[in-house]
């Protein structure tokens, strides 16, 4: 079950107006790089919706690339699963541990990147960012930027061009990989921007299947630490209950 698949060679960034290029902009735009470059570690509570089921879930990383998530049907837990020393995992609700597809694995991993890195940081990880042609979309045209990751995965950002927000993006994987390696064509739309140490983070996403137009998820980020003190073993492969 991906519940989280949260987003990655070397091309330079395009110089936009000004003699700062877009992406630097962007950087700007979130907060600016001391404070991107501070997040050694996050923990994000959220609430998922797919169709026919509603659940929380508990997602934590850090820079060294561990990650894990843990997803709850009220109070209990149903599954987990998480990336140990370059290593997938995935644990179900009867306890019993499993490993990762290649597929998930990668998502694992690109989730952490993203979501502990500033795009920025991404180049010198391997990874590049580029200026892509500006897009018109429900009659707004984008700027946006092209992220390839080193395992090859492709996302199209698009910029909100007063705010520099990253408002939607466009990639193109299956959403749970392990259940259906199947991938479809997606788009996310982020909204509900709040400033959190520094840094501006989406707190609602909304994702699309662009094939049918059905919302396939959709997130609500309740809860966002930047930083905090993790208990010993918090990433640890688990061992079966």
């Amino acid at each position: 079950m991906r519940m989280i698949s949260i987003l990655l060679g070397l091309m330079s960034v395009t110089a936009c107006s000004g003699g700062a290029s877009l992406l630097d902009r962007h950087v700007a735009a979130l907060g600016g790089q001391e404070a991107l470059e501070s997040v050694e570690s996050i923990q994000i509570e959220l609430e998922i919706s797919e169709p026919g089921f509603t659940v929380t879930g508990l997602y934590i990383a850090r820079r060294d690339g561990e990650v894990r998530v843990d997803i709850f049907d009220g109070e209990t837990r149903v599954f987990s699963e998480g990336l140990s020393n370059g290593v997938g995992w995935q644990m179900f609700g009867d306890g019993r541990i499993e490993p990762t597809s290649d597929a998930g694995t990668s998502a694992l991993y690109r989730g952490g990147q993203r979501n502990v890195y500033g795009l920025h940081e991404l180049e010198q990880r391997g990874h590049s960012v580029s200026q892509g042609e500006p897009e018109t979309i429900d009659g707004l045209t984008f700027v946006t930027l092209d992220i390839v990751m080193s395992d090859g995965f492709e996302e199209r950002i698009y910029l909100e061009p007063e705010t520099l927000m990253h408002v939607r993006s466009r990639s193109e994987y299956a959403l749970h990989p392990d259940l259906d390696p199947e991938e479809d064509r997606h788009e996310t739309r982020y909204s509900d921007f709040r400033e959190i140490e520094g840094v501006m983070r989406s707190f609602a996403q909304e994702t699309v299947d662009l094939r049918t137009g059905e919302i396939v998820q959709t997130i609500r980020i309740t809860a966002v630490q930047v930083n905090p003190d993790f208990e010993s073993g918090a990433f640890a492969r688990p061992v079966a209950e």
